[in-house]
């Protein structure tokens, strides 16, 4: 089942006109690197085979924090971090996604989110694929705003580009 979730996955991804190729992973059946929305070089996301006995994927993408948000958030004061952290928190909640912040904890600035889903094979579609990964990115795009409006208060300022570059998927 697991051969063909990739093949239909792979007809999906060319249909939503997304570049994407295989790579290696030893911790999933198969993983796609994908380059979404279409046309866009920029931005890299992850659609993953995951193993088990009930055949399902995930699509995640993980995005890091600049080094100029990591050195304002580290000046700001703790309760300042506090409102900044629960926003953050809040705009990546959502029922359509799960979402985790990687780094320290506490009052440490994340050094950088992930956002993903995962669906089962007896659920999924064209349609639900496409909206999956629409979520995602979405849900991701809206943090990434949330943090240049909190992080960069002068607007003038050229902007901050995250790292899409990588995603280290998790055992599931």
């Amino acid at each position: 089942m697991s051969a063909d979730l990739k093949d239909t996955v792979a007809s999906w991804l060319e249909a939503l006109q997304c570049n994407h190729r295989e790579v290696e992973d030893a911790h999933m059946a198969w993983r796609f690197e994908v380059r979404y929305p279409a046309r866009r070089d920029d931005h890299v996301m992850h659609v993953a085979g995951v193993p088990g006995t009930v055949p399902s994927l995930v699509i995640v993408s993980v995005t890091r924090m600049s080094e100029r948000h990591l050195q304002r958030f580290e000046g700001m004061p703790d309760d300042e971090k506090r409102v900044f952290l629960f926003g953050l928190r809040h705009t990546l909640n959502s029922p359509d996604v799960d979402f985790e912040l990687r780094g320290a904890g506490g009052l440490s600035c994340p050094e950088a989110f992930q956002v993903s889903v995962r669906r089962f094979v007896d659920g999924l579609s064209l349609d639900e694929f496409a909206r999956s990964i629409g979520a995602v990115y979405k849900t991701e795009l809206s943090a990434i705003w949330y943090i240049q409006e909190t992080l960069d208060a002068d607007p003038t300022n050229p902007p901050v580009f995250f790292d899409f570059g990588g995603s280290d998927i998790p055992e599931a």
